[in-house]
């Protein structure tokens, strides 16, 4: 434990030099396409965009109405302001509509599944509604909650959703999304849950009021770890899994910030390490046959993996031990849908990215 608190300590870039900009921040997300953090603003209603490389930060968008949680699907940020979800173009920041919720009076958590289906918890209501994202059409998925539901996260592999809860001995909770019957996953005595995420091991993070900490579980919400301390309201956090960093809003007056840890083991504020495996990607658009270079400078475990946008692991393509040299493997696109993805190379605590486009 002092040990993990420790490396963190020397990586953790303090966004400080901006706090300026800060009005109780509650929700942040990671725009892979634009390499950038989206953070909601509510004290100033607007959203901010921090860049990831020089940590500049900036408003994306205005006009927001006290904005909560935040997702990203496609083109498109939504965001929970009050009974209703914002839409904003994710490439101008421009307002793309309102959407009213009937009943709802506190939308707060937000995500989504493979289909690109919305599940947003009501705080106040203890409801969670559902939106199609195509049709933009809306209904209450569940009801009758017992505590207030707050960060919500989409789990595949098990076709639910998994939320947190606000209150005392707060238990982390699923929705089965074929019925919207729900269950205790597991009952806790973690305050005020506020945030919920996951890494690319599956391992999920969750932040809480009470004892000011995040909290990381491992995928089947064993081994509960303290990671993160000293936190100030930490809200709805996100977690970067192409360069394994954790973003935290502080939402409280005195921090009133957003902070950023590094879970893997390179160190550098610039959140992707420096590398110089010569990583190139022919041709890019991605044809038939399509070479993926790169040169390794000592022995050691190397994957490449390939993820979407989102930041959704689409692809493992290599995975094994190699030796120090030059090497090529070639990219598969059989069953990978055209668009835009992110090619991620580790290796000895390195990680080098690149954007492959994929027709």
């Amino acid at each position: 434990m002092k040990k993990i608190i420790t490396l963190l300590s020397a990586v953790l870039f303090s966004a400080t030099t901006f706090a300026q900009a800060y009005g109780a921040p509650e929700s942040i997300e990671f725009d892979y396409a634009h390499n950038r953090w989206l953070i909601s603003n509510p004290t100033y209603s607007n959203i901010l965009s921090r860049d990831s490389q020089t940590g500049v930060v900036t408003v994306f968008a205005t006009g927001a109405n006290g904005p909560q949680g935040l997702e990203i699907v496609n083109d498109t940020l939504y965001s929970c302001e009050g009974g209703s979800i914002h839409l904003y173009n994710i490439n101008t920041g421009a307002s793309i509509a309102t959407l009213a919720f009937a009943g709802a009076t506190f939308l707060n958590g937000i995500t989504h599944d493979i289909n690109g289906t919305l599940y947003i918890t009501d705080f106040s209501q203890k409801k969670i509604h559902r939106m199609n994202t195509a049709t933009r059409q809306h209904n209450v998925f569940v009801t009758g909650l017992v505590k207030s539901p707050d960060g919500i996260i989409y789990d595949q592999p098990n076709n639910r959703c998994v939320f947190v809860n606000w209150g005392a001995n707060a238990p982390i909770m699923s929705v089965n999304l074929s019925d919207s019957t729900t269950a205790t996953v597991l009952a806790t005595t973690l305050g005020n849950c506020d945030g919920i995420t996951k890494d690319g091991a599956g391992n999920y993070f969750i932040s809480s009021w009470t004892g000011s900490k995040v909290t990381r579980y491992s995928n089947t919400f064993t081994n509960p770890t303290i990671v993160i301390t000293g936190l100030n309201q930490p809200a709805d956090i996100f977690y970067n899994v192409l360069t394994d960093t954790l973003g935290v809003p502080n939402s409280g007056s005195n921090l009133n910030n957003t902070q950023y840890y590094y879970f893997g083991t390179t160190i550098g504020v610039n959140e992707i390490a420096n590398s110089n495996f010569n990583l190139t990607v022919s041709p890019n658009p991605a044809e038939e046959r399509t070479e993926i270079n790169y040169e390794l400078m000592t022995d050691g475990k190397l994957s490449i993996q390939l993820f979407n946008i989102e930041g959704q692991l689409v692809k493992t393509i290599v995975d094994e031990n190699q030796t120090k040299g030059k090497h090529t493997v070639l990219l598969d696109k059989t069953g990978i849908a055209s668009g835009n993805y992110l090619l991620k190379l580790n290796s000895n605590n390195s990680i080098e990215t690149k954007k492959v486009i994929i027709k």
